[in-house]
């Protein structure tokens, strides 16, 4: 497992704040490997991911409702599997280069608003970027 709304919803989850907002950063994540088709077959004959596809539901609704909460190898290709590996990789919390490009480009600046984020297209487009040159940066690292 990758990562999953139940390793946040802990005694550090904010008691203000809906159970749903644990999700956000992982249907951002999510959608941007649909849209780079990082994702499995098996995620793709998911319902409703055509219109994760066309972004007519977000990525942490598609990660809620259709892959119980969480992404793991099921839900990625062999492409997908090896790069969320390498994102995803630290050895104290393991969420490395993912959860650093996360904080920075949505200006978090502490642990204590991370889940504050607005779950937006806004934020999903920030995200792509940067995530997209994460990715690119690894696929050249592998040359």
């Amino acid at each position: 497992m990758y990562d999953h709304v139940s390793f946040h919803l802990d005694e550090d989850y904010p008691a203000d704040l809906p159970a749903h907002h644990a999700a956000h950063h992982i249907g951002y994540y999510y959608a941007w490997a649909v849209s780079q088709n990082l994702h499995s077959e098996a995620a793709a004959s998911l319902p409703d991911f055509d219109k994760l596809q066309s972004g007519a539901i977000s990525g942490a609704k598609f990660v809620l409702e259709q892959l119980n909460g969480g992404i793991d190898e099921t839900c990625f290709n062999d492409l997908g599997n090896r790069f969320t590996r390498y994102y995803y990789a630290d050895e104290d919390e393991g969420y490395g280069l993912f959860m650093e490009d996360y904080f920075t480009t949505l200006g978090i600046e502490d642990d204590s608003m991370f889940y504050h984020t607005a779950n937006s297209s806004e934020n999903q487009s920030l995200l792509n970027a940067v995530f997209q040159t994460g990715f690119e940066r690894w696929q050249n690292s592998l040359k």
